[in-house]
């Protein structure tokens, strides 16, 4: 990380990571494209490539079948190594004996999996750290800002991000300008009719698509699936989650904000936390969610690459990029204090260094220096915003 101030030291790390490589979300995903596929192999109407791949997809499917979610070992691995780097680059706060970490998760297996895992390599590297791990519900809210256990969530919140969401028409109806199926089913069937017959093209190239950019996470040999598109295929495949994604948690001009102003939980809940934290000698709290929650709270925080608001979610993926928040991700925000106070650091005195995937974020503020910023300028600047993003979860809550 960069260099503190001169004089300052870290004294605090409030951490919000998404959950580490996983099995496809969504049930059906692995299954519905080894229908289409072997239905195809019975008729014979498989090409050479289509051939080889589900030869090598089938004999793949057993080992995913029946994990939807779930994290992987290379997701429990990437935890370990953001932990590992966590004490490396902070001994001060995790390599002392009984340095105090508060964990909180998501109550689905991949969340609570990837935080045993960031934990099972604190204690490797610290045996004598202190650990106070829960994943209950009660403080789900404060995690997934969209779940119902948020008590600000409305049906109508957990209806704009299912599949019968108001948005939806107009999505499958940019899918169907934008994707060009005829090449991608080309390389993988011998007659485009045939293809028509037997399922809907569109729909079965993106969950075909969802499939293959998972597999790679997953331990299972690798099955090829990417070389039935062309370059400019994947690009516009690459497209869908940015608008989705838009759609869902942003300020979009044709949502209604509320899955980004509900983000006030999540961001409440980090500036609450700080005086607690450092009265009670916490070094670090740990949070793990998921992507979504990052966008969004990115979103209303205004931070760089994160707050266009557009007419159109089609043109999303120029701006919001949901590359940014991989499997793994983590938002780290790290406190400083003068050297002379850090046994016992004031918050009015705390400067705050934000980072993403461990890189620093700039903030609309003035910056003390580099990438530091004072914590009570931090504060006084999202106090409005979360001031204003309760109004408006209040105005249209029904």
């Amino acid at each position: 990380p960069p260099k503190a101030p001169r004089g300052y030291v870290p004294v605090l790390i409030s951490h919000y990571g998404r959950h580490g490589s996983r099995y496809m979300d969504g049930k059906g995903g692995y299954e519905a494209v080894a229908d289409v596929l072997r239905q195809a192999a019975a008729d014979s109407a498989l090409t050479p490539l289509g051939e080889d791949i589900w030869a090598r997809y089938s004999a793949a499917l057993p080992a995913l079948l029946g994990r939807t979610g779930e994290l992987t070992p290379l997701g429990g691995g990437q935890h370990r190594q953001i932990a590992g780097r966590m004490v490396r680059n902070y001994p001060r706060l995790l390599k002392k004996k009984g340095s105090r970490v508060v964990a909180n998760s998501t109550n689905l297996e991949r969340t609570m999996m990837s935080m045993l895992s960031f934990e099972q390599e604190l204690v490797r590297l610290n045996p004598s750290i202190d650990i106070d791990s829960d994943a209950s519900r009660t403080y789900m809210g404060r995690i997934n800002q969209h779940s119902p256990e948020n008590p600000k969530v409305t049906l109508d919140d957990v209806r704009w991000k299912s599949p019968d969401a108001p948005w939806r028409p107009g999505f499958d109806r940019y899918c169907e300008g934008l994707l060009q199926w005829e090449p991608f089913c080309g390389a993988l069937f011998k007659d485009s009719e045939y293809v028509r017959a037997l399922c809907d093209p569109v729909l079965f190239e993106r969950k075909y698509f969802d499939v293959a950019k998972n597999l790679p996470g997953c331990p299972v040999p690798d099955c090829g699936l990417l070389r039935a598109f062309s370059e400019d295929e994947l690009q516009r495949l690459g497209r869908l989650e940015n608008y989705t994604f838009y759609a869902e948690k942003s300020l979009w001009v044709g949502g209604n904000g509320r899955g980004c102003w509900l983000s006030e939980s999540v961001l409440g809940d980090i500036i609450d936390r700080v005086p607690e934290d450092i009265a009670n000698g916490v070094r670090v709290r740990l949070r793990f969610g998921h992507d979504g929650c990052i966008m969004a709270l990115f979103s209303m925080m205004g931070l760089d690459g994160w707050p266009p608001v557009l007419d159109d979610p089609s043109q999303a993926w120029e701006f919001w990029d949901t590359s940014r928040i991989p499997m793994a991700s983590n938002f780290q925000l790290v406190f400083y204090a003068p050297r002379r106070r850090a046994a016992s650091p004031r918050v009015d005195e705390l400067l705050v260094m934000l980072m993403l995937n461990e890189e620093p974020l700039s903030l609309p503020l003035e910056a003390v220096e580099g990438p530091f910023y004072s914590w009570s300028d931090f504060v006084e600047h999202y106090t409005p915003v979360l001031e204003h993003a309760r109004n408006q979860l209040s105005k249209t809550c029904n």
